[in-house]
């Protein structure tokens, strides 16, 4: 297992390895996350791509502090934000529930609860949304979604506290 410190030394001098390991376990993440905003696969694609192109001309400037993820979804965040300023557009939440067949009682019923959930994630504002999703979709601490969002870490916490809140008011 190759350390965070190791693979950022490896893209440094060069090691297409390293670049590609990164590539490899976090392209996945950050691209559900860029679709989850932008609801478009063809400008999610071009955006992580442009991600990963920030992320490894601008190494030198890595934070050996920082999580790689944490650094990652910064920067999609940013280019996020830019594509929306430069495409004037409100971003929402993608829905994404799957229409098959062949769901069974039980998967129709998760269907609908993720599909209620997803609806009143749709009533939050922006950044509210983006917290929740980075908080319990992505797994990350108030410190990481800090940094990412550039806000205290008591703001995130205040705010994930009060979209929990709203969240479970439109769920009743």
């Amino acid at each position: 297992m190759t350390s965070e410190k190791d693979l950022i030394e490896g893209i440094i001098n060069g090691d297409e390895k390293s670049c590609a390991k990164v590539l490899n376990l976090y392209k996945g993440r950050i691209f559900s996350y860029v679709l989850r905003l932008v609801k478009n696969y063809d400008d999610a694609e071009e955006i992580t791509f442009e991600v990963f192109i920030k992320f490894f001309n601008s190494i030198d400037k890595f934070d050996p502090a920082r999580k790689i993820s944490a650094w990652l979804f910064s920067i999609a965040h940013n280019l996020v934000i830019d594509f929306f300023r430069k495409n004037k557009i409100e971003y929402e939440y993608l829905d994404e529930r799957h229409q098959d067949p062949d769901y069974t009682i039980e998967k129709y019923e998760k269907a609908k609860k993720m599909a209620m959930v997803e609806d009143a994630l749709q009533k939050l504002t922006s950044l509210d949304r983006e917290i929740v999703i980075l908080f319990h979709k992505e797994g990350m601490s108030y410190h990481e979604i800090s940094r990412i969002l550039n806000l205290p870490v008591t703001t995130i916490k205040t705010r994930l506290h009060r979209a929990r809140n709203r969240l479970r008011e439109l769920l009743k």
